[in-house]
């Protein structure tokens, strides 16, 4: 296994390169964070994070291993602690006077939708870093993210 660009990398004997995660946090000595995803696709990952601190001339080792949206832990998808921070994010552009709506598709299970406004014209790059990599959910592997373009034209209908 190898660790290169950010990703968890199985390489097999044969040369074949299998994506296993992606790392979210690199704070050596201290930690490391990454989705977690082996044989799977990446929208089933989990998050694993790491940390290590200096207790009495020994070194503590606390691993956190978080079930990803295929496996909540127990209840549904809204009661896992990593589903606030996808709130967090929403209020977060809320209070930037971005976001427009936000909410779940009552017809899929799971599923929900996020609209954001942002000011200028070119704005699809700056979007997809907020969803991405902003909303600590999405870039944990907790929940998945589609980014899409949207430009609404109104005219007079007479």
């Amino acid at each position: 296994m190898a660790f290169a660009d950010g990703q968890i990398i199985e390489r097999s004997a044969d040369g074949d390169a299998a994506v296993w995660g992606t790392v979210s946090r690199w704070e050596p000595p201290d930690a490391v964070a990454f989705s977690w995803h082996p044989g799977q696709p990446a929208e089933r990952a989990s998050h694993v994070e790491v940390t290590f601190a200096a207790l009495d001339g020994q070194t503590r080792v606390t691993l956190v291993h978080r079930p990803g949206p295929a496996a909540p832990a127990t209840g549904t998808l809204f009661e896992d602690p990593m589903f606030a921070e996808h709130v967090a994010f929403l209020n977060r552009m809320h209070e930037a006077g971005y976001l427009v709506a936000a909410g779940p598709l009552p017809d899929t299970a799971g599923e929900g939708m996020t609209i954001l406004r942002l000011p200028g014209t070119g704005q699809l790059s700056t979007a997809t870093r907020l969803a991405t990599e902003d909303d600590v959910s999405v870039s944990a592997g907790f929940l998945a993210v589609t980014v899409r373009p949207w430009q609404v034209v109104m005219h007079a209908g007479r």
